[in-house]
């Protein structure tokens, strides 16, 4: 394709509103950090144990899943508006059912929904958006934007807590749906729209390894998709291992419904700086360094898990879990553009967030029982532990792969 052929490039002011949208897209994604704040009391009400609670994570990650898969790949022929529209209202849906749940098959579709909406504002669309857009700073760029879920999942979680003192847990979450829907849903609107062109060549025009890209069905063919597979798999089990289980946690350690949010809130804001900072040396470092060092930080997180609860370690861990967590957000969409090529980005990312399907409900339910059978959360973190420091020495073997030569 030569310069002719290809789109113009995006105004600096279209740029900035693009990338302005999207933040605020992002900030839908602090709702997710509500399933471990809602446990306490729906288990309470409700008489649930809180394995049957965390069974509610399968349809939500089966539906988050399936939905990365399709975000991926509307993404790339359809545009991403359809994608981010759909996830803003599926954000009040999904919490006007959970908030009239009885049953745990009302709690199943609720949490379904719930998928649906996590798909459609997740990382997947919004990093199609990004590439697309933006292609000099676009690690800083996805790093500010990537930010904004860990904004607003600092505050969601007291909000919540303090809205279930005031007025009841069930009447908060339909107040919280419904005003986080009005407020994204235009910004889904304005993300959503096209790059000059409709298409991504411009993106793939400041590929700077000057590499074709490799289609899906070429990429399933390699080490490196399978690496990143197994990598990401493993990090939803740990993450949503802890994250579901963590204020519960510190329930059980003596601590009041308000300070064991505050806590949460710490780690999760403290991930916001994460995001910068891995976004920013993402356009200076080697995508594979950044991963690498990243899954680092999160071995050692789940290492500091198991001195808990000391309180000087309740802080360590909460600062490098909070670092290590959120920085994957930006450091995965770069790595597999490295890998892969951009052009494709967005389809192929879709593919390994597959792995989210099998992780999530496993490592949510897997903390969850062994609470259950054994009266504490230890035996599941070490289990954690073990785990990630396999996907670290894993992780040295990931490279760019090539097209193969037929």
């Amino acid at each position: 394709m030569t310069d002719a052929a290809l789109p113009r490039e995006p105004s600096a002011s279209e740029r900035a509103l693009v990338v302005a949208a999207c933040f605020v897209c992002q900030l839908g994604l602090g709702y997710t950090y509500l399933f471990s704040a809602v446990m306490p009391e729906a288990t309470a009400e409700l008489g649930w144990t809180r394995a049957q609670f965390s069974s509610g994570r399968i349809p939500y990650f089966a539906m988050t899943a399936l939905g990365g898969l399709a975000a991926g790949h509307w993404t790339v022929r359809f545009g991403a508006r359809p994608v981010l529209v759909t996830g803003s209202l599926a954000l009040a849906g999904a919490l006007a059912l959970l908030s009239r749940m009885q049953t745990l098959t009302e709690f199943w579709v609720a949490q379904a929904l719930y998928g649906v909406f996590m798909a459609g504002l997740g990382d997947v669309a919004i990093a199609g958006v990004l590439t697309a857009w933006v292609a000099r700073g676009r690690g800083a760029a996805m790093g500010f934007v990537y930010a904004a879920s860990n904004i607003a999942g600092f505050f969601v979680p007291q909000v919540f807590a303090r809205g279930t003192e005031a007025h009841g847990w069930r009447a908060t979450l339909i107040a919280m749906g419904a005003a986080g829907a009005a407020a994204i849903l235009p910004f889904a609107w304005i993300a959503g729209q096209r790059a000059p062109g409709h298409e991504l060549a411009h993106a793939a025009r400041a590929n700077t390894t000057n590499a074709p890209a490799l289609e899906l069905r070429e990429a399933l063919r390699t080490r490196s998709f399978w690496l990143l597979l197994f990598a990401i798999v493993a990090f939803f089990f740990f993450f949503l291992g802890i994250n579901d289980a963590f204020v519960s946690f510190l329930r059980d350690q003596g601590m009041s419904r308000v300070d064991a949010a505050a806590y949460y809130g710490f780690a999760v804001g403290a991930g916001g700086v994460s995001k910068l900072l891995a976004g920013v040396l993402g356009d200076f470092l080697h995508p594979k360094a950044t991963l690498i060092a990243d899954y680092a930080l999160l071995t050692l997180a789940s290492a500091l898990l198991l001195a808990l609860p000391s309180q000087p370690v309740l802080i360590a861990f909460l600062i490098v879990y909070g670092f290590a967590i959120a920085a994957r957000d930006v450091v995965y969409p770069l790595a597999i553009s490295f890998a892969f090529g951009e052009r494709t980005m967005p389809a192929i990312y879709g593919a390994v967030m597959m792995g989210l399907g099998v992780a999530g409900p496993l490592g949510s339910y897997f903390a969850s029982r062994v609470r259950d059978v054994t009266g504490s959360y230890e035996p599941a973190f070490a289990s954690f532990a073990a785990l990630n420091l396999v996907v670290l020495a894993s992780l040295f073997l990931v490279r760019r792969e090539t097209p193969a030569r037929d």
